[in-house]
């Protein structure tokens, strides 16, 4: 397991994940209402973080449906009572899902904290049923260095560098989504992108802040930003007269074919134990 910078367990990290859901919740229920989530479907939560999904979800599926929501510091997604809804405590670099289980499976702002992403999307590919939905949404931080402010570009450049040093990515690699899907094979791939207009004091400001609060002590030692400057760009990140461009977020999706598909699955077809496993699913094309 990659050492997850953004701990859970910080006291902040509630709030942190609340105000990245109030940002990105109204553009991930836009896609997964595109893809036609409704009741009986089956979906799968990969990194559900903060829960709010997971419940959105839930709610969509109905009493006929099922939602298996998977984390691998599970506290919050574990608050939720939904009788439908199964919580597991999940390496999904490590892990192999459920094979052929699911109408759904969604990861949001998940796959740039790992090193091995294809590998990753190889096993939410894998827990598709034939004729189920692959959505993923990530965020690239290129829009941020057309900020006006040098001290926001360093203090942003440097926060993404400290979060992500463990899995030896960048920032700035959700452009490729669409490809690799389509090396996967899946059919019906689309894609979208959006980028945030930033306000100090604004949620999403806000979210940085919190953010950077939690991970202050390694970017400092880093000698990435001093403690001058990033006292800074905090306070900065609160005046309302402060506006530049945030992240943009990448969301791609593709669909496993029903027949004909060519790619060989064995490697990452590995069932869960007995406990996890799901009642049988009727493999039709359901759509």
């Amino acid at each position: 397991m990659v050492a997850y910078r953004l701990s859970n367990g910080w006291d902040g990290a509630r709030r942190r994940l609340a105000l990245l859901e109030h940002q990105l919740d109204p553009m991930s229920q836009r896609r997964l209402m595109k893809l036609g989530v409704g009741r009986g479907w089956r979906c799968l939560e990969v990194g559900g973080g903060g829960g709010s999904v997971t419940r959105w979800l839930c709610g969509q599926v109905g009493a006929t449906g099922h939602v298996t929501a998977t984390d691998i510091d599970t506290r919050f997604l574990q608050e939720i009572d939904e009788p439908i809804l199964v919580v597991r405590r999940h390496d999904i670099l490590t892990e192999n899902l459920p094979a052929a289980q699911f109408d759904l499976v969604h990861a949001r702002w998940l796959l740039h904290h790992l090193p091995q992403p294809e590998r990753v999307i190889a096993r939410l590919v894998a827990a598709l049923r034939p004729g189920g939905w692959l959505l993923i949404e990530e965020p690239d931080f290129f829009p941020v260095e057309a900020s006006t402010s040098q001290l926001y570009i360093d203090f942003m450049m440097a926060l993404t560098r400290t979060i992500l040093a463990p899995s030896g990515r960048d920032g700035c690699w959700a452009r490729t989504l669409p490809t690799l899907l389509a090396e996967l094979r899946l059919s019906a791939i689309g894609a979208e992108g959006d980028f945030t207009i930033l306000n100090g004091g604004s949620p999403m400001a806000e979210f940085f802040q919190v953010s950077a609060q939690q991970m202050r002590d390694e970017i400092i030692s880093s000698g990435a930003l001093n403690a001058e400057r990033f006292d800074a760009a905090v306070t900065l990140l609160e005046d309302p007269k402060f506006w530049t461009f945030g992240c943009a977020c990448v969301a791609v999706w593709g669909r496993r074919p029903t027949a004909g598909w060519g790619w060989d699955l064995r490697d990452s077809l590995v069932p869960w134990s007995r406990e996890l496993a799901l009642p049988p699913l009727d493999l039709r094309d359901q759509t």
